[in-house]
């Protein structure tokens, strides 16, 4: 009974020995999960914080593209409100001179219908004064 006792209490102890073993294992393998866990919470954090980077800077950018056009077209409606006005002003400016231009030139022709009026007025004086003389002659 003494070798069944003995077989007993190393069987025993080996059962214990590889129960401690086996719990070590344990415990480093849940180390190593942890570990690994926590590496890749840390990186999907990292990966969240550049995302979020980009996309702030992605925001940014569209914010000034959208300002630089609406400055853009607000530019594009000054100049050509600037350029309306110009145009306006020289066809007011176009239309003056040739209103001026027309009552110069009405003047200038009632002159002339005048003389023409005038000079065939004398004509005809002319004319009845020479048939008066060819008459009496």
């Amino acid at each position: 009974m003494g070798t069944d006792q003995y077989q007993l209490e190393t069987e025993n102890r080996q059962l214990k020995e590889t129960i401690v073993a086996l719990r070590e294992e344990l415990e480093n393998t849940a180390f190593a999960n942890t570990e690994t866990v926590q590496q890749a919470m840390a990186d999907a954090n990292d990966e969240i914080r550049q995302l979020k980077a980009t996309i702030s800077t992605l925001r940014d950018e569209l914010e000034n593209q959208a300002f630089e056009k609406t400055e853009s077209v607000q530019k594009a409606v000054a100049a050509a409100a600037d350029e309306m006005a110009q145009l306006q002003a020289t066809i007011a400016a176009l239309r003056d001179e040739l209103e001026a231009n027309t009552r110069r030139y009405e003047a200038r022709l009632q002159k002339k219908k005048q003389v023409a009026r005038d000079e065939a007025g004398q004509l005809q004086a002319t004319i009845r004064a020479l048939r008066d003389q060819l008459q009496n002659v």
